[in-house]
């Protein structure tokens, strides 16, 4: 948008000369918060739109592994379709978790982690047990390359730094967002109208800030829900969103069954369950947000090599390795996971103690057959023991987040020890839910894909309009800010947002900071050398 400032003069004097300064003043925030995240939020557009339609992509990109050709012949016993998938992984790596698709054509998948590969996959043909194919799935995800667009999504691949930086565009997208509206507002009389109809007339500059300004409006909304939603699987702020939520009860439903109050606290409990809530890979749903109560470990039982696997509402994160990093394999946390409370655990051991010797685990089939009962169909994840005191532990995430469930089951037994649902969330636990099943297209299936494709994509567009723009005004040799007003109007109302924005999110307020800091030194320099009748930097 263009600046509105000039030199002091009949025309512009008295009341014009403040609302055009606080537009200038305006106009610079906006400047400089698309200047950082334009080019995130092109990576940002396009990584999330590329998993959105994840389940779409990889039936083409993974059709040979995923996919195979309905026979009339009944699949095999989940249980001996493991024992092939466990002879044909590396001799001593365990299988950690059995992917379960019931679908006729659906392959079979178990994941493990390969000694040099890191986290991978096998699939197998569910009506010969032929294996149809190995490889890495890139931390918790069944394929490799959607993998990467999660992981560059998530972080740019530069593990801590890379979170850091998505957590400061996401902040100012929202600081872009609110100063872009301001802009915009028509100042007008009946002007509401015209500013929401694109003047495609216009060439050059004006057309491309008619294209700019008409799709911020419309996208606005959606923007602020996009990082509402994500901002609770940062790095930093979503840390402290947590120990907030789990300090006010918020989140936490009441205790397992099976578990004790004791345990809840901290305190030792009589026995401690080898699988462990918070090394759920499930970044996305309340238990990786650490919403969920976890029981504090206090046994000196055994801790398992492997946590639990699952896939956020029916699109299958890998499980990763809770206690160790494995060669080629991301050790960083999934969003929100809590690796102060990585020794948390809910479930009770599966009869340790009690089935030393002979007892053998129950077989996947005899898990299956308590998760149908239990209404759990299909596309779900069961993470395997990990030693002899561990429980077999079923991860079901649909698209309706009203039907998520984990359950953990005596691998002896095949006794149901404990779960939480959905029914057992807090307030902010079920708000999160929702929103992150909307924000990642899950919740009303190909509409919801759309719509979150549509607003990803169309704030890409934002980003490539702001740069044409600034592009076609920007003087040769300078960065071509906006211009700086002759006279500083009272910006009280917008500091002391921008001040409680930057309590709420500390690290993009000691952004704001030196932002602010450099701006009021590059006026008083211009000034300085050019005196008060200068308006440009």
């Amino acid at each position: 948008m263009m600046s509105r400032t000039r030199h002091p003069s009949a025309e512009t004097a008295g009341a014009a000369a403040l609302p055009m300064a606080r537009y200038a003043m305006l106009w610079r925030w906006h400047f400089y918060a698309a200047l950082f995240v334009m080019p995130l939020l092109i990576v940002l557009g396009i990584t999330g739109t590329i998993y959105l339609y994840k389940p779409q992509i990889e039936a083409v990109a993974y059709k040979s592994q995923l996919y195979v050709t309905p026979q009339a012949s009944p699949r095999l016993p989940q249980q001996t379709l493991y024992e092939i998938a466990q002879d044909s992984t590396p001799v001593g790596v365990p299988i950690l978790t059995a992917e379960i698709h019931n679908a006729p054509d659906r392959s079979a998948q178990f994941t493990y982690s390969d000694p040099v590969q890191g986290k991978s996959s096998i699939f197998l043909n569910p009506y010969s047990g032929q294996v149809l194919a190995k490889m890495p799935t890139l931390n918790f995800n069944a394929t490799y390359w959607i993998g990467l667009a999660r992981q560059i999504h998530r972080g740019l691949l530069l593990g801590k730094t890379g979170e850091v930086l998505m957590e400061l565009a996401a902040c100012w997208t929202l600081i872009m967002v609110g100063t872009g509206v301001a802009l915009w507002w028509p100042r007008r009389k009946n002007g509401l109208k015209q500013a929401m109809m694109p003047d495609v007339k216009k060439k050059g500059r004006p057309f491309w800030r008619e294209i700019h300004a008409t799709l911020g409006i419309i996208l606005a909304a959606g923007a602020v829900f996009f990082v509402l939603s994500g901002l609770p699987w940062t790095s930093t702020w979503g840390t402290q969103f947590k120990q907030l939520v789990a300090q006010v009860n918020l989140g936490y439903p009441p205790d397992p069954p099976g578990s004790t109050s004791q345990a809840h606290e901290g305190h030792k409990a009589e026995a401690v369950a080898p699988t462990r809530v918070q090394d759920l890979p499930l970044e996305h749903t309340a238990w990786g947000a650490g919403l969920l109560p976890v029981p504090q470990s206090g046994s000196s039982a055994q801790q398992p090599r492997a946590s639990v696997h699952a896939e956020h509402r029916g699109q299958h994160h890998q499980a990763h390795e809770a206690n160790e990093a494995q060669p080629g394999h991301d050790n960083h946390a999934a969003h929100g996971a809590d690796k102060a409370g990585a020794n948390n655990a809910m479930a009770m051991p599966s009869g340790h103690g009690q089935h030393e010797g002979a007892a053998e685990p129950i077989p996947l089939d005899q898990v299956m057959a308590l998760a149908h009962a239990s209404n759990i169909a299909d596309e779900y994840s069961i993470a395997l023991p990990a030693n002899r005191s561990g429980v077999y532990s079923v991860s079901y995430y649909p698209g309706d987040p009203t039907g998520e469930k984990v359950m953990n089951v005596d691998q002896y037994s095949g006794r149901v020890i404990n779960g939480v649902s959905y029914d057992q969330y807090g307030v902010i636990a079920r708000i999160i839910s929702f929103a992150v099943s909307l924000h990642m297209g899950t919740y009303f299936g190909w509409i919801n894909q759309l719509l979150c494709a549509i607003i990803a994509l169309g704030l890409c567009t934002m980003a490539v309009t702001g740069f044409v723009m600034w592009w076609k005004r920007r003087p040769a040799g300078g960065l071509g800010a906006p211009r700086v007003p002759d006279a500083l109007p009272s910006m009280r109302g917008w500091m002391i947002g921008l001040v409680m924005f930057g309590l709420v999110f500390p690290v993009t307020g000691a952004s704001m900071l030196v932002v602010w800091l450099l701006d009021r030194w590059c006026m008083a320099r211009y000034r300085r050398v050019n005196g008060f009748r200068t308006n440009t930097v």
